[in-house]
């Protein structure tokens, strides 16, 4: 059997801190987690992805060498324990709401059947595959498919609600996620303490958090663009499902459908399309001639 390479740098220094771990088991997970990290995921690259789209940090340059190279940028996709284990637990409370649509026949999106791998779409909770009739037990909800060909922007939304004419956002909130979206936010419940130092109170944080995170926001206006011109679904709305981490507490809220939002984006999308099909790089628009960190990670290649 071949033995296994890793790579120098970040995921290096990861790997044997994991098995320097005191609790062989506990190194082990580690190393294990962080092995399956470094294999393909499987995202696409030849697509713009909305998520990335929607931040204030997008760099147009740097798109445009991902869609022509087909390929993310030197030093790209490292990873950590910690990080993995976020991700894991955000799958987690997806398949759980999910499950809960699923139960009451309000979710609609495509379908995966796990015996014969055959994908179709279905307005409601499938009772067998469409291909073998395999049963429901086989199937798998493979969410909504949110794609404009035209313009190379490829993304899922988390459900689909016919009935309520909604797009299903699901989301964990974190001290984390508010450190980086809403710092101001975070401090205004920050307490001093005698033994911990300041600490957040997280009562009356998570009392006066009333609306979504600003990309949560950006991102589901984009897909409902999406979804209501290129995928002919029915959407007035999102529909946000915020589970508390601290407290395992919920809130919902609802975000209308604003087309002005996008149509800058869109409008990006299909200058940087334009510019692959021509082999030209576009200007970085954050950082002009000289360009930011994101287009500066790629390597020219004539």
């Amino acid at each position: 059997m071949a033995s296994r390479v890793v790579k120098g740098g970040h995921a290096l220094t990861e790997y044997l801190n994991a098995s320097k771990a005191a609790e062989p088991l506990w190194g082990d997970v580690q190393k294990h987690v962080l092995d399956r990290a470094s294999q393909p995921s499987g995202r696409r690259l030849d697509v713009l992805h909305p998520s990335e789209m929607v931040k204030t940090d997008w760099c147009h340059r740097a798109a445009f060498h991902r869609l022509r190279l087909n390929a993310e940028a030197p030093g790209r996709g490292r990873s950590s324990f910690t990080r993995e284990n976020i991700f894991e637990e955000g799958h987690r409370t997806h398949e759980k709401w999910q499950n809960w649509f699923s139960q009451m026949g309000r979710l609609a999106g495509n379908w995966k059947c796990r015996l014969c791998g055959t994908e179709f779409w279905n307005d409601t909770t499938p009772a067998e595959c469409h291909e073998c009739e395999a049963p429901r037990s086989c199937l798998t909800y493979a969410e909504v498919p949110l794609n404009a060909d035209p313009l190379r922007i490829g993304g899922k939304a988390d459900g689909y609600s016919p009935r309520d004419g909604a797009l299903i956002e699901i989301k964990t909130l974190g001290l984390g996620s508010l450190r980086y979206e809403r710092p101001e936010f975070l401090e205004r419940y920050m307490v001093e303490t005698e033994s911990f130092g300041k600490v957040p109170d997280l009562t009356r944080l998570w009392r006066d958090f009333r609306r979504p995170l600003p990309t949560a926001v950006r991102q589901t206006q984009l897909y409902m663009y999406l979804g209501r011109h290129f995928e002919d679904l029915e959407i007035d709305r999102t529909v946000f499902f915020y589970d508390f981490k601290s407290t395992q507490e919920t809130k919902s809220f609802s975000v209308i459908y604003d087309e002005a939002f996008s149509e800058p984006l869109i409008d990006a999308a299909a200058a940087i399309v334009d510019c692959v099909a021509a082999d030209t790089a576009p200007y970085c628009n954050l950082n002009g001639r000289s360009g930011c960190p994101s287009c500066l990670e790629f390597k020219e290649r004539k």
